[in-house]
């Protein structure tokens, strides 16, 4: 695994910081160990990330199944099969992005997805409502989307699909559920769930303030100052009133 960098921004007199995007090139033997030290998948490369997973084990001991929403099924498609319906969750997609208020997300938009992706298919009475897809490699699944139209809030899919999905890999015997970058406050939930771990560019942690801090810096920097506060420490962070 060959690991390379891009420097597109730094400064050293009026601030000291340096933004340094830190990516990899991975042999197919050595993903599964890509994934476990913070990279994921673009397809060409590999990006390292904030990375979050799950240790499937210990989440199964913890929780209890989620009970299937009245009115809901689950269809497996594969990689090929999702490419070739792409423009049905395509419509799906920018549902979730506008109910989320995001913008485009280009892992979905850019990724050449083939059959190492699994893709799960939510439907409400007969109608495809929600998708996520997986990829797979070794011991280890990356749940790198999923989307949702919310066109009925109650059948709180996000949480089903998610208990869903991590108990198919356990069954599978699968060791890691993998759930992407995490960033921001919108990533919160996802220290909710029982068995997560954090990627801190140095090894996995469950230390969930630290996460939250990191969150909260996240949402914080608006200006140079609030980069070059969140440079020298995650900690104490406040703005002047």
């Amino acid at each position: 695994m060959k690991v390379w960098f891009e420097h597109p921004y730094g400064r050293m007199d009026y601030y000291n910081m340096q933004w340094c995007k830190v990516y990899a090139d991975v042999e197919p033997e050595e993903q599964e160990q890509a994934l476990a030290q913070g990279f994921i998948d673009l397809g060409d490369h590999w990006k390292q990330v904030r990375s979050s997973r799950i240790n499937i084990k210990n989440y199964i001991k913890e929780t209890k199944p989620v009970k299937t929403p009245k009115g809901v099924t689950v269809e497996k498609w594969s990689g090929s099969f999702g490419v070739k319906h792409k423009d049905l969750l395509d419509g799906i997609m920018d549902q979730y992005l506008t109910y989320h208020n995001f913008s485009d997300y280009y892992m979905w938009s850019s990724y050449d997805i083939d059959d190492k992706e699994t893709f799960y298919c939510y439907y409400d009475a007969d109608k495809i409502v929600a998708w996520s897809v997986w990829s797979k490699y070794g011991h280890s699944v990356d749940n790198w989307q999923f989307a949702w139209d919310y066109g009925d809030p109650s059948l709180r899919l996000g949480t089903y699909s998610l208990d869903h999905e991590i108990r198919i890999a356990h069954e599978k015997k699968y060791n890691w559920f993998y759930l992407g970058e995490s960033y921001a406050t919108s990533s919160a939930y996802k220290s909710k769930i029982a068995g997560f771990e954090w990627w801190t560019g140095k090894e996995w942690s469950t230390d969930m303030g630290l996460f939250d801090q990191h969150l909260k810096a996240d949402e914080f920097v608006e200006t140079l100052e609030d980069l070059q506060s969140v440079h020298d420490s995650i900690y104490g962070l406040h703005k002047p009133n």
